[in-house]
């Protein structure tokens, strides 16, 4: 062991003087990690957050679309969605559109938007396939002109009252001409389903019907106005955005999933960097009590440094000795608030402490997930302003004259 870490090492353990010292050291360090207990816990609750409701945006969603420039329905959307199928990135396509209803149910009436499934595409390439939690998506075909089917969300459900097998009063703002004027086009919907994606606006707002449905409801036997997409990499949905839309040529356009959630990340993203700067900056006032610590200690050991000097120990030597008692300071506060934050999150996470209002939130409680690489900005963070914390006081006692030191005994 280098004699420097040695006489650090002692200096921290010693018992001084009325115990002002190792008060203000241990100080120091629980005010260290308190700070990193703390960005921990955040950091690990806005990773949570972000994950989560991306994982259920990504599940109850296609990570892209592609449209018209003038947003027109396609003429011939089965040979589009062989088309972009071919293109490297897509894993699969569905054709599909989208119709703003007013649905009423055995309580109340209230709008919602019915989403098109085309079962001549592969399953994977509709959402609702991996969101049903009752009843068949199957049923959603059509085989006689009253057994139309509909999927509802579950709250959707649970707000107009409907269950399996109720029947749904669906109104379409494409109306009929009769000699009275134009009338809403109405028609019932048997409940077939109902789908959970885990997002409240979702699960509140929309349905799920077959594409021949759609199509009678917006009286228009070709209506699919929207080409939708699962990707490989969701990461890449940019570059594969751009792959497609040189497949498919000019007059079309591309949303991704990126880009229908900006909002959402946007703020996130910005919340998290106020939480690392407001809670870095606990460690930082931490750090000013290191200062203090070492200062007093340089005071109270002129003597011993001046006798180590005429023992032949180098000025270099001294300002190590002062460093590495502020590093080690750090570095102890750093640990033990890492494996308390480490500890509180996966106690609030397995246990699900922090409930929230998903029509608010969209999720029901907040997750926590620590990620390697926030462990690691933290605790580099905390030990780098420790370090620098040392400098002052490290160079005022590698500074000192050993005969004045010794002069003034």
């Amino acid at each position: 062991m280098p004699y420097e870490l040695f006489i650090a090492l002692r200096y921290l353990r010693a018992k001084r003087r009325q115990g002002v010292l190792s008060t203000i050291t241990l100080i120091s360090m629980l005010g260290i990690s308190v700070g990193v207990w703390a960005l921990v816990v955040v950091l690990a609750f806005q990773s949570g957050m972000e994950s989560e409701i991306q994982t259920k945006i990504l599940g109850g969603t296609a990570h892209l679309n592609l449209l018209k420039e003038d947003e027109s329905s396609f003429n011939d959307a089965q040979s589009l969605v062989a088309k972009v199928e071919k293109v490297a990135g897509v894993r699969a396509a569905a054709a599909t559109v989208y119709v703003e209803v007013l649905i009423s149910g055995t309580d109340k009436s209230r709008a919602a938007i019915l989403k098109a499934v085309d079962f001549t595409s592969r399953p994977e390439a509709n959402e609702v396939f991996q969101t049903i939690v009752e009843g068949s998506v199957d049923a959603l075909k059509r085989r006689q002109e009253t057994e139309a089917g509909v999927v509802v969300g579950k709250e959707l459900a649970a707000a107009l009252g409907l269950k399996l097998g109720d029947v749904a009063t669906v109104i379409s703002p494409q109306g009929r001409l009769t000699p009275a004027g134009i009338a809403p086009r109405q028609k019932f919907f048997t409940v077939v389903g109902i789908f959970q994606s885990g997002l409240f606006d979702y699960d509140a707002n929309w349905g799920y019907i077959s594409m021949e449905s759609a199509q009678e409801l917006l009286l228009n036997p070709e209506a699919a106005g929207v080409i939708q997409m699962k990707v490989a990499d969701i990461y890449r949905v940019k570059e594969t955005s751009a792959a497609v839309l040189a497949v498919m040529g000019p007059g079309f356009k591309t949303t991704d999933w990126q880009q229908l959630n900006q909002s959402v990340f946007a703020a996130l993203n910005l919340q998290r960097l106020g939480f690392f700067v407001g809670i870095g900056l606990i460690i930082l006032v931490a750090s000013l009590n290191i200062i203090t610590t070492l200062i007093m200690m340089v005071v109270e050991k002129h003597r011993d440094i001046a006798i180590l000097m005429g023992m032949g120990a180098t000025r270099r030597s001294i300002l190590i000795i002062f460093i590495l008692q502020g590093v080690i300071i750090g570095f102890v506060g750093m640990a033990i608030g890492v494996v308390v934050g480490g500890m509180t999150c996966w106690t609030a996470n397995t246990y699900k402490l922090i409930q929230l209002d998903p029509r608010i939130y969209s999720i029901s409680y907040v997750p926590f997930q620590m990620r390697v690489s926030d462990l690691l900005i933290v605790a580099l963070m905390s030990v780098i302003i420790s370090f620098v914390a040392t400098i002052y006081p490290a160079r005022k006692a590698s500074s000192l004259i050993p005969v004045e030191a010794l002069r003034y005994e």
